[in-house]
C-alpha cells in the first residue's frame, strides 16, 4: 500500500505556474487548490507525493 507525504502552500497568482513546475520536478502531484481572494497568498493548494520512506 502506498504512504503518502503531503504539502500544502499558500501561493501568490504571479508565482503559481513556476512554484508547481517546480514542485511537480520534486514529484509532488497537485491534488486540490482553492482561491482565497481576500489573501496575499490566494491560492491555497494540497499536494501529496509517495512517501520514500516508511
Amino acid at each position: 500500500m502506498t504512504k503518502w507525504e503531503y504539502k500544502a502552500p499558500h501561493l501568490a497568482g504571479v508565482q503559481i505556474d513556476n512554484q508547481l513546475n517546480f514542485l511537480g520536478k520534486e514529484g509532488w502531484e497537485l491534488v486540490q487548490v482553492t482561491h482565497q481572494p481576500d489573501e496575499e497568498f490566494p491560492f491555497f493548494c494540497i499536494l501529496k507525493r509517495p512517501l520514500s520512506r516508511y
